[in-house]
């Protein structure tokens, strides 16, 4: 199909086509035919790059632009929105708003009202659906991407929810890689289905074992016997090259041991850029490793990065400073990312049941990845063979079908938030209903089985009205109390709001860090560390040392808590270090932890702090505990000690300016209203910007410096903000 022949507004069109687009691929033109532009769901499964968001761009501004209205575009991953929210701002020139949300799971987020296109992850929509924002009617159509995702354990249940909820409401589009069951996942939505294997760039598969490479096609190509030998080539070739392995620290190891080999094909504009990149980092034990490998031209890529590595990362591969990425899966889940050449050294991972395979759905993920379009006419997908049989993999992977999505709302987790918010967030006012509504769910369409449905909701029900989420009346109609709604509100896991509310009486007769900071740890929306074997016994010392802190009783070690007691300890552990600033870098070296783990655990504290909080002002709240709690708070979103509370309450001053100031001798805030102010451009760390919001922030304006107003300049230097102030 010729972009011109689009039955859509002739303004979409002149867009696409200023893009350079003007022709659709087949299975676009296949999508764009099948009753989606009139309104029709659409389950949309093809391979990687091959336009499924052009599709549902092209879907969502013709809808907007006929009939007004909103677009909900889901995402797995906060990247992903901040990804798609730069491209979808393309269509602002029409007149229509893009928004991204993506964090505090406590706001209707109002201010969305103003927008028609809202790119939000799963879980910040669906805790938008729960607070009732008003605007949510206006929702006329929801994006799913990556829908294949209703099949993960952690997300997959949140996804399906909010499809059952918007079924019937807003028109559908659930876009996919390739999955076993789409038919099935089309039957349900009542969607249309678009299925193919077609792509804009050909995809050659095969697999290495000790030098020789078996093409999908019976062709063989020899290269020296180690996997790296292909990553080189490419090099050599002009092109990039992803590698994916099974583990973080060997994806650090493989990309420093790459680095020297690529870096003899480099060019010195390119070396010279990449020594720029690494230099660029803040030091700690991770990026020293990146730096090695930044300047041989690769890099590596895991979840323990930080947001900011990971993104310079992503930029300099796009741009092709950076040349071989070796790499978690994680890379391969929605970041726009490809290149000539992906190779699979790994098919197997460690799981709490021993080594386990990849499965078919994620390794196809990964294979999409090979192949530029525009730069590429054929990408290689490459697995390599370590000890396995090459048949064996070439069957399974290269030949196989992607396994079959399964339900995920089967996870107690998901299923005791999901039927709790049901209650106390959409106005379900009876048993009969609350089955009614998890009928329209991918769980009960596959299963079919009503007598199971009951007796799984009946158990949850039963736990809910035990412990005082909600009640029933005399007619068996549910009653939704306070603990109840404010729980599903902030978006926690009824267990998680039943251990904070049973540690209420304790924590009121002594409040302490540690033992705030282990009954946090010990929730279920706490992921924890884990503490290894050689680690026990100082944590279990640590333990017995602060048992009167504690709210829970250590257990034996027998006990099958035992394990998890010791990682709560030793994440505690880590909390109790950041409040006292212990350095980041010690922190690292300390626990055995990447910088993006330690963002995550201070991510996730910092929510469960506030979450207790506000579940503790429920029950007659002490006003000391509760300020004690609120300053504790405060200290575990800046990483500072009691003494420095004053100081990051001001504007701009976090951890490393606040310790600045205090020791400079700026230790309240009358030490800063009567410092001059070159005196505090004097402490490192504190910029002209910074001492202009610290005079905004007392409702002062900083005389801004000119050749004109010499005597303004001198005060501005000399002067204090006290002066400024009379």
């Amino acid at each position: 199909m010729r972009v011109e022949e689009l039955p859509v507004d002739e303004r979409i069109k002149r867009i696409i086509l200023e893009r350079g687009i003007e022709e659709l691929y087949p299975p676009q033109a296949e999508a764009l035919r099948s009753g989606v532009l009139e309104g029709k769901n659409l389950v949309l499964a093809i391979p990687t790059a091959s336009g499924k968001t052009l599709v549902s761009e092209i879907v969502m501004v013709n809808k907007l632009l006929r009939e007004g209205g909103k677009a909900v575009y889901l995402v797995p991953l906060k990247a992903l929105a901040e990804e798609k929210y730069r491209e979808f701002k393309e269509w602002e020139v029409l007149g229509l708003r893009v928004a991204a949300t993506t964090g505090d799971y406590d706001s209707t987020d109002e201010w969305l009202g103003r927008y028609d296109i809202i790119v939000a992850t799963a879980e910040k929509f669906d805790s938008l659906l729960r607070h009732g924002s008003s605007w949510i009617k206006d929702v006329k159509l929801v994006v799913a991407d990556e829908v294949h995702l209703i099949g993960s354990y952690d997300r997959g249940a949140t996804l399906e929810m909010i499809l059952s909820h918007m079924l019937g409401r807003a028109q559908i589009l659930a876009l996919s890689a390739t999955v076993g069951n789409a038919e099935e996942l089309a039957e349900w939505l009542n969607a249309e289905l678009v299925v193919s294997n077609w792509r804009p760039v050909q995809l050659r598969k095969g697999v290495f074992a000790q030098g020789e490479l078996f093409w999908e096609d019976g062709k063989i190509d020899r290269y020296p016997a180690n996997w790296d030998s292909l990553a080189i080539d490419a090099v050599k070739r002009g092109k990039q090259a992803l590698v994916f392995v099974n583990t973080r620290r060997s994806a650090e190891k493989e990309a420093v041991s790459l680095a020297p080999k690529i870096a003899r094909l480099l060019t010195k504009p390119e070396q010279r850029g990449l020594k720029e990149l690494a230099d660029s980092l803040e030091s700690n034990p991770t990026n020293e490793k990146l730096k090695k490998a930044l300047r041989g031209g690769v890099a590596f890529h895991h979840a323990g990065l930080s947001r900011t590595e990971r993104t310079m990362i992503e930029d300099a591969f796009r741009e092709g400073l950076i040349k071989v990425i070796t790499a978690t899966p994680t890379l391969s889940a929605g970041i726009n990312l490809p290149a000539f050449r992906v190779i699979i050294r790994d098919t197997k991972r460690y799981s709490n049941f021993g080594w386990i395979d990849i499965p078919v759905l994620e390794i196809q993920q990964m294979m999409g990845r090979a192949g530029r379009p525009k730069y590429d006419k054929v990408g290689e997908a490459i697995i390599v063979a370590r000890t396995e049989d090459p048949k064996k993999l070439m069957g399974r992977y290269v030949f196989g079908k992607p396994e079959k999505l399964f339900s995920m709302l089967a996870n107690e987790s998901a299923f005791r938030g999901q039927i709790l918010a049901l209650i106390t967030n959409f106005g379900v006012e009876n048993f009969r209903e609350l089955i009614s509504f998890l009928e329209k769910t991918f769980y009960f369409y596959q299963r079919s089985d009503t007598s199971h449905l009951e007796w799984k909701a009946k158990e949850i029900v039963y736990f809910l009205i035990e412990n005082e989420f909600i009640d029933m009346d005399i007619e068996d109609r549910f009653i939704a109390l306070p603990f109840g709604r404010r729980t599903s509100q902030l978006y926690i896991d009824p267990l998680t709001a039943k251990k904070f509310k049973d540690a209420f009486p304790k924590l009121e007769k002594n409040p302490n860090p540690f033992g705030i900071f282990q009954l946090i740890a010990s929730t279920p929306d706490m992921g924890t560390l884990n503490a290894r074997r050689k680690e026990m016994e100082d944590y279990l010392d640590l333990a017995y040392e602060m048992e009167e802190k504690l709210y829970v009783n250590i257990p034996y070690w027998e006990d099958y808590r035992f394990q998890s007691f010791l990682n709560e300890v030793k994440t505690a552990k880590i909390l109790l270090d950041w409040i006292n600033e212990v350095p980041e870098t010690r922190i690292y070296d300390t626990y055995n932890i990447d910088p993006g783990d330690l963002y995550r655990i201070l991510e996730l504290a910092d929510w469960l702090m506030y979450s207790l909080i506000e579940l503790y002002k429920l029950f007659e709240p002490k006003k000391d505990v509760l300020d004690y709690l609120r300053d504790l708070h405060l200290r575990l979103k800046h990483g500072v000690r009691e003494e420095l509370l004053e100081l990051v309450r001001l504007p701009n001053i976090g951890r490393k300016r606040a310790r600045a100031l205090y020791n400079a001798g700026f230790r309240t805030t009358e030490d800063i209203m009567r410092a001059k102010v070159s005196e505090l451009l004097a402490v490192e760390g504190i910029g002209l910007k910074v001492v202009e919001g610290l005079f905004m922030h007392f409702g002062v304006e900083l005389p801004k410096a000119s050749k004109k107003s010499t005597e303004e300049n001198r005060k501005r230097r000399k002067g204090t903000l006290d002066d400024f102030l009379k």
